[in-house]
């Protein structure tokens, strides 16, 4: 074996390039040969001696946690489930002085863009590694990403875990930046500094040569719904590596819904699901969401998978702004205001939601409407037409979109009532926060919809009974005492705060794991 790696590392490679792929090697070797001085010996004679070395010990181990770890330290990038087949076969037909050879043909036909050659790594075998790449990148903050900047503020400087995003072209997991820490655990200080200085120069968002961030033997948790690239590497990584996959569940909807979802986000959706199928833990948002993934772990035991333990932690209900003490006043001059708040799309029931209004101002009913949340653009524009010709007609009726927790609070203190009559949620935000407002809301007669009710301030429906929602909004319209034994309701509700969420989620998803050997 010559002194150069000219498979991985061409002879006029940068010096650094060389450099960091000896430094990865000798983090990988302390793992695989546990032995330092017989490291730095190899890595004297040259990154292919140390190469050829390490690829001998897993041929000879046989551990594909080892192989795994080999393949990052190769190639500065989490390997697919591919890969890892294609090496491990690689490896049980070639003879010892061929292994590496065998191995590295393996990456080259993978195909796979290997970005992060110049990037060092950092080996994490105590810490538990959390995925925050979405909300250390971008300022979207709606669902899923408030669950996970509420949660990673509250378990910061607590809990022994390192926040993590995915290096350039989704190679691997790297260190975050100040910027993108600050955007993931200190997000009301961040927001603030940017409508301060909304001019200012952004600064750089990721280091320039930022360092790896490999786990193993330890906790991988995955507290976002992450993207459709990411999916074969997460589930090698769950399938492969050794480390213990803890997720967050938040709902199956586009599978147990397909019929009110676009068709590639079904079959989206379900590739996913082969990251649940490999993880070891999973923390339901819902006791809804707990009984789907129930569902899908007993459907893959007719594969010989265990499949993940499901359990449920309920999300927090706070609203976006400090909840009143008292009633809201409806004011004797203006009609009341019904609410509508979530992403417009079919599973949200907009269009009978519109019909009942639509029937109660044709009776003379005194109140507006409006509606707050984004849309799927397909559905965007059925709403859009039917709220134009609504409003032509004289309703008043209003379609609020890309507006802040400001608007959003006051509309909610503003509220007569809410209505969100879904036909599937893994949660139902807008119903906790409403109830949270001491605000009650018309809401859906079953799921995690029905489980929030149970606690008081709601009226609950079949949202497939167009009649039982207009019968629902009229009484209360019709009845201002009745609506205020329901706003008394939800104030009597025993919050629930992020704390209280935090800190059980770590409980049930985390710590479990670290008892386990």
């Amino acid at each position: 074996m010559t002194d150069d790696f000219p498979v991985v590392v061409p002879e006029r490679a940068p010096e650094g390039l060389r450099l960091a792929l000896g430094s990865r090697l000798v983090s990988v070797g302390r793992i695989l040969l546990a032995d330092d001085d017989a490291i730095e010996a190899l890595r004297a004679r040259g990154s292919g001696v140390l190469a050829d070395a390490l690829v001998r010990q897993v041929q000879l181990t046989r551990r594909d946690d080892h192989l795994w770890l080999l393949l990052v330290g190769l190639t500065a990038s989490f390997p697919e489930v591919d890969l890892v087949l294609r090496a491990r076969r690689a490896l049980g037909v070639n003879p010892p002085q061929l292994a590496l050879a065998a191995l590295l043909d393996a990456v080259h036909r993978s195909g796979k863009r290997l970005d992060s050659l110049d990037s060092d790594l950092s080996i994490e075998t105590v810490s538990a590694v959390a995925d925050v790449d979405f909300c250390a990148r971008f300022d979207h903050n709606t669902g899923i990403q408030r669950v996970v900047r509420e949660t990673m503020s509250r378990w910061n400087g607590v809990h022994d875990v390192r926040l993590a995003c995915w290096s350039s072209g989704d190679n691997a997991f790297r260190e975050l930046s100040a910027l993108e820490r600050r955007r993931v655990v200190d997000w009301n200080a961040y927001k603030a500094e940017k409508r301060a200085a909304p001019s200012r120069k952004a600064r750089p968002e990721t280091p320039s040569r930022p360092r790896l961030i490999v786990p193993f033997g330890t906790t991988v948790i995955l507290p976002e719904v992450a993207h459709q690239g990411l999916w074969t590497q997460l589930t090698a990584l769950a399938q492969f590596s050794g480390n213990r996959v803890a997720m967050i569940g938040y709902d199956t909807i586009p599978i147990a819904s397909a019929d009110l979802i676009a068709d590639q986000e079904s079959e989206k959706f379900a590739k996913y699901l082969t990251i649940v199928k490999n993880a070891t833990r999973i923390a339901a948002i819902s006791a809804s969401a707990a009984a789907e993934f129930s569902g899908y772990v007993a459907a893959v035991s007719a594969q010989g998978v265990t499949g993940p333990h499901v359990g449920c932690v309920t999300l927090a209900v706070e609203g976006p702004a400090t909840a009143p003490t008292e009633s809201v006043a409806v004011s004797s001059t203006e009609p009341p205001l019904v609410l509508i708040v979530g992403n417009q799309e079919p599973r949200k029931n907009l269009l009978a939601v519109l019909f009942a209004a639509e029937t109660l101002w044709r009776e003379g009913a005194r109140f507006r409407l409006r509606m707050i949340g984004g849309a799927r653009p397909d559905y965007r524009r059925i709403i859009d037409a039917e709220s134009s010709r609504l409003a032509k007609a004289g309703y008043p009726i209003e379609v609020l979109r890309g507006v802040g927790d400001d608007v959003l609070a006051a509309s909610y203190r503003d509220a007569y009532v809410t209505l969100f009559p879904s036909t599937h949620e893994g949660y139902g935000l807008p119903v906790a926060e409403s109830l949270a407002m001491g605000v009650p809301s018309i809401t859906s007669d079953f799921g995690s919809t029905q489980q929030i009710a149970d606690g008081g301030g709601c009226l609950t429906v079949d949202p497939r009974d167009d009649g039982a929602i207009i019968r629902a909004l009229r009484g209360l319209l019709d009845d201002p005492a009745e609506r205020e034994r329901l706003a008394a309701e939800a104030r009597a509700r025993v919050p629930r705060s992020w704390d209280d969420y935090a800190g059980e989620l770590w409980h049930e998803l985390a710590e479990p794991l670290e008892r386990t050997p």
